[in-house]
């Protein structure tokens, strides 16, 4: 049996996160949505660590990037990507000075560069690219979401989760997911087209569609959710430069 999967699109918002922050559970049998909440980054740390308590054939998605490209990491002289996520003081300094390669904020524009500088080995490989995680400011910015995520990082593995693919991926696993992979044409911003998306699914209550048709927010947790229902693990790890800059679910090697 595929496992309980629950996946989430993550917010970096500094007050009232729990507005934008969602988690959408799928059932593994039916594959069908079974719930769709807010929660803030504790509490939606919390509900996983309890959701895998009960159930720890558990796959986890969040929709942010787990680590940075292994340049920055190396020029900062961080080993690993645990190492990383540790220091929540200094991945808020990073975010108050919106130094290069951060950008976004005013009056911080994107250094030029190759996109090796800007993108991660996994965003690369993918088509159209997701944002990089450097910005943290403007449109469908996601990381700010990405550097106030890696602390939860930290503490879903202390609570016994791998954290895919620094580690094995033994359930419970967590792991990056990059929503647009599962709905590629869908513009999300606009309603009719997630309304036309949900509809596809079968046995959606209203209540939960209603929900999701609501908010793109919410549309993405569920399209995650869907996406990874009835997915399996990888197997084995990706070379060392996936380790240290990690990869996104679904994404082929390369």
């Amino acid at each position: 049996m595929s496992p309980r999967v629950i996946a989430a699109d993550w917010s970096g918002a500094a007050r009232g996160e729990a507005r934008h922050l969602w988690l959408a559970s799928v059932d593994p049998t039916t594959h069908q949505l079974l719930s769709l909440e807010n929660a803030s980054r504790q509490q939606a740390a919390d509900r996983l660590i309890a959701a895998a308590d009960r159930d720890p054939d558990l796959l986890v998605g969040l929709d942010f990037g787990f680590s940075l490209p292994a340049w920055f990491l190396r020029a900062r002289r961080i080993a690993s990507a645990a190492e990383l996520w540790a220091d929540v003081t200094r991945l808020e300094s990073w975010l108050a000075a919106c130094e290069p390669p951060f950008w976004g904020r005013p009056g911080c524009r994107r250094p030029s560069g190759p996109p090796e500088q800007h993108w991660r080995r996994t965003e690369l490989a993918v088509t159209p690219r997701p944002k990089s995680v450097f910005q943290i400011g403007g449109a469908g910015a996601v990381g700010t979401a990405s550097l106030r995520g890696m602390p939860v990082l930290a503490r879903l593995r202390a609570a016994g989760f791998a954290v895919w693919p620094f580690d094995e991926p033994r359930p419970p696993v967590v792991a990056e997911v990059w929503p647009r992979l599962f709905a590629p044409t869908v513009v999300k911003s606009r309603r009719p087209a997630r309304a036309a998306w949900l509809a596809m699914l079968p046995g959606l209550s209203a209540p939960l569609r209603e929900r999701a048709e609501a908010s793109a927010d919410a549309f993405d947790a569920v399209v995650a959710a869907i996406g990874l229902s009835g997915t399996s693990p990888p197997s084995g790890v990706p070379d060392p430069i996936a380790q240290l800059e990690g990869w996104i679910w679904g994404v082929p090697f390369g």
